[in-house]
């Protein structure tokens, strides 16, 4: 075998038994039990399937990953193995259609989810891609090794005259899951002009990139949009016409919600915006627990990005750096000098890791084929 290849399975063994140790034994029974909930593991594929994928995406309290702490775990790792093991933290799940076999333990795959191509490897040699042929569908996860990727966990396989039913599932998988679909600059590139031309359609209903409304119209002002955009695109149905179509209570209940259409960061949705609108123009309300607990909200919660605040202190920063030295307990605090590191401290991770488009352009290809197969 390829020494390179066996070295990844000892390695990935080596992982495999760390997160699989007492430190991590109380997250990693939570995961099991979510997968089995009377505690009985009875599907060994599904079970190797959980743990690769506790073993790729948990992650500790201080944010570290799990592959980040075995790496620090393990200092007598040699700095290719390092490199190695922290590389596999950039992992593919995907649904991949082998095209063609390469080699005695390895074949070339196009991944339906990215509709990007790989060649693939196995670290357990041909018995690693025993049955494996042109046309079979197979389910799972690869990690990069050198310039090309390794089979990581079990793989989910269907036969050929399987594919198009498995491939049927894919269109939903990429609109839930943006940030595999993303790997693909093209996809990205189309992503992003697919999110200007809803945002162009967004104005072009409404009049303006930001509305505010009662919760009860919340589905009124989004389906008005999207019907625009779908009927742009020559197409008569659309979610307006599902009437039990649900949105978020904390949405349709909300006594006021703001809708903004960023230009980056897409369209967002943020309750009591009208509170945040009416503190901007007047910083006195401040002194309202409601104002003062809403601007702490929108500052200091990890999932609302800068925007809304960003924007609003555009349009006045004067009245930003009062509310913001108030708040903050900072009186020299202004806007001007000091807002954007406040915000890129609070919102770090919006600014380390930025805004993906809210609009994801699934395989029309696998929506042809599929259709034509059910013809």
């Amino acid at each position: 075998m390829d020494p390179l290849l066996e070295r990844c399975g000892e390695l990935k063994g080596q992982l495999v038994d760390f997160a699989t140790s007492a430190r991590f034994d109380v997250a990693l029974r939570e995961r099991i039990f979510d997968e089995f909930p009377d505690g009985v593991v009875d599907d060994e594929l599904t079970f190797g399937t959980v743990l690769d994928g506790f073993v790729h995406g948990h992650r500790l309290v201080s944010g570290t990953s799990l592959i980040e702490s075995f790496v620090d775990s393990w200092p007598d790792l040699s700095d290719r193995d390092r490199a190695i093991v922290l590389s596999w933290q950039d992992s593919v799940q995907g649904t991949f259609e082998i095209m063609e076999m390469a080699g005695d333990d390895g074949f070339v795959a196009f991944n339906h989810i990215d509709e990007l191509t790989y060649r693939v490897r196995s670290n357990m040699g041909a018995d690693g891609i025993s049955g494996l042929s042109p046309g079979v569908i197979v389910v799972g996860r690869i990690v990069p090794v050198s310039d090309f990727w390794v089979i990581s966990g079990p793989l989910a396989r269907f036969s050929a005259d399987q594919a198009d039913a498995v491939l049927a599932s894919v269109p939903q998988m990429q609109a839930s899951n943006p940030k595999a679909v993303f790997r693909n600059p093209d996809k990205l590139a189309q992503g992003r002009r697919m999110q200007a031309e809803q945002r162009d359609d967004f104005i072009a209903v409404h009049g303006t990139d930001t509305v505010v409304v009662p919760g009860s119209r919340v589905r009124e002002v989004l389906m008005a949009a999207y019907q625009h955009t779908y009927q742009r695109n020559g197409s008569v149905d659309g979610p307006w016409t599902e009437p039990d179509l649900d949105l978020p209570y904390w949405w349709t209940e909300a006594e006021s919600i703001g809708l903004i259409y960023d230009e980056f960061d897409g369209l967002g949705v943020y309750v009591d915006y009208a509170l945040l609108v009416e503190l901007f123009g007047n910083p006195t309300l401040l002194a309202r627990r409601r104002y003062r607990e809403t601007l702490s909200e929108y500052l200091r919660n990890v999932d609302i990005g800068p925007v809304p605040i960003a924007r609003l202190a555009a349009e006045n920063p004067d009245n930003a750096s009062r509310l913001f030295a108030r708040l903050l307990k900072k009186p020299r605090f202004s806007w001007d000098r000091d807002g954007a590191a406040m915000l890129r401290r609070h919102k770090k991770d919006w600014y380390d890791n930025p805004p993906l488009p809210t609009v994801v352009p699934v395989d029309s290809r696998v929506a042809a084929r599929v259709e034509s197969a059910e013809q």
